[in-house]
């Protein structure tokens, strides 16, 4: 049992939580988007904190019952069905965090069409700080261990880059120390971010701060690669699915910029997603890509046809599909799990997801066009 566990105590103090987190998000909101230079002194955005602290309890406390109480996230065939409470617990409190997150990105991408750096950089530090820190928060998932004398027992595990993060062994090329592989690639993956996504938030008044955060940043994947734990293995998770996340985004952005002639969705989106792949993994992240580009897609034909408007952003629609991939995280990796057992197939259908995503988009802008 933890202090969070069940009764109605532990519902009050899940309540509390989110009631900050959400004042967290209500007070935060307008400070950024006067960065962004619009206006919020008005009485309703001055007033705002005190719903979302209203909202976010509400929602923390519903989170916090289906997750740690009800093991809603746990595969029916782990026994037991919940799994232990320190470890539901974190988890639960990261995803209060992260849908904290993605609330604040939401909100501001559908004011102003744009997602700050503020949101994103913070929250990737977040999310491979927690990936250190408590490799057990990642998404749980059902795993076989093999018998010589028997079936396959069925246990659980969570999700990680290579499979199981504690049943699988990572690739000998992504392996610690004494691979110098593993190391590189899992620097360059962070140096990758660090350069594209954090010059805004830096200025030229803080290129030490920046310079300081490179810095740490490569001690502390030096550090977890020459550990070799599981904080090794989940902030590998964690940077891979910066990687895939960002990636995939990225190529779509690419593509459909190319078809329509001009810029086709903000850099938000790509440091949204990253943030994303950084909490998640990349398996998850590839399920949120997916199921955000039909959220997206069926926003953009309804605005079209009742208003012909085709900006739009896609922020939303991919927090909107974060969240229902990891509230329905039992029914989601059930459907989409066996997938990823195909890496070819995997790769042929992201691909064409890609390519469609880019020709919707380029489309939407042909008919405005066409129409206006």
């Amino acid at each position: 049992m933890t202090w969070i566990d069940s009764g109605p105590q532990a519902a009050l103090v899940a309540g509390v939580v989110g009631a900050l987190a959400g004042w967290g998000v209500g007070a935060g909101v307008p400070r950024l988007m006067r960065l962004e230079g619009l206006p919020t002194a008005d009485a309703a955005e001055r007033a705002r904190p005190a719903y979302a602290a209203l909202v976010g309890a509400v929602a923390a406390v519903a989170l916090w019952w289906w997750e740690v109480v009800a093991g809603g996230l746990v595969p029916v065939t782990t026994v037991p069905a919940v799994a232990d409470g320190t470890v539901t617990t974190v988890r639960w409190l990261g995803h209060v965090v992260l849908f904290g997150l993605l609330a604040a990105a939401s909100w501001i991408d559908l004011r102003l069409r744009v997602i700050p750096d503020w949101i994103t950089v913070p929250g990737v530090l977040a999310g491979l700080t927690l990936a250190v820190a408590a490799p057990g928060h990642l998404l749980p998932v059902a795993i076989e261990l093999p018998r010589s004398f028997a079936a396959p027992a069925l246990a659980g595990d969570v999700l990680g880059a290579w499979g199981g993060l504690a049943a699988s062994a990572p690739p000998a090329w992504l392996a610690p120390r004494p691979s110098l592989t593993g190391l590189a690639v899992m620097v360059a993956i962070a140096g990758c971010w660090w350069w594209t996504c954090t010059p805004i938030v830096f200025t030229r008044g803080g290129r030490l701060a920046r310079l300081t955060l490179g810095g740490g940043l490569a001690t502390a994947v030096g550090a977890t690669w020459w550990d070799g734990g599981p904080g090794h293995s989940a902030l590998a998770t964690a940077l891979v699915g910066i990687a895939v996340g960002g990636g995939l985004v990225f190529a779509t952005r690419h593509g459909a910029s190319l078809a329509m002639g001009r810029e086709a969705m903000g850099f938000g989106d790509v440091t949204l997603m990253a943030m994303i792949g950084a909490w998640l993994g990349w398996q998850t992240t590839v399920i949120v890509f997916f199921l955000g580009v039909f959220l997206g897609l069926g926003h953009g034909l309804v605005q079209v046809l009742l208003h012909g408007e085709v900006e739009m952003p896609f922020g939303p629609s991919l927090c909107a599909a974060c969240a229902l991939a990891v509230v329905g995280w039992r029914t989601t990796w059930r459907l989409a799990g066996p997938f990823f057992e195909d890496p070819l197939a995997l790769g042929c259908v992201l691909g064409l997801v890609v390519v469609l995503s880019a020709a919707a988009l380029a489309g939407l802008q042909w008919w405005r066009t066409r129409t206006g």
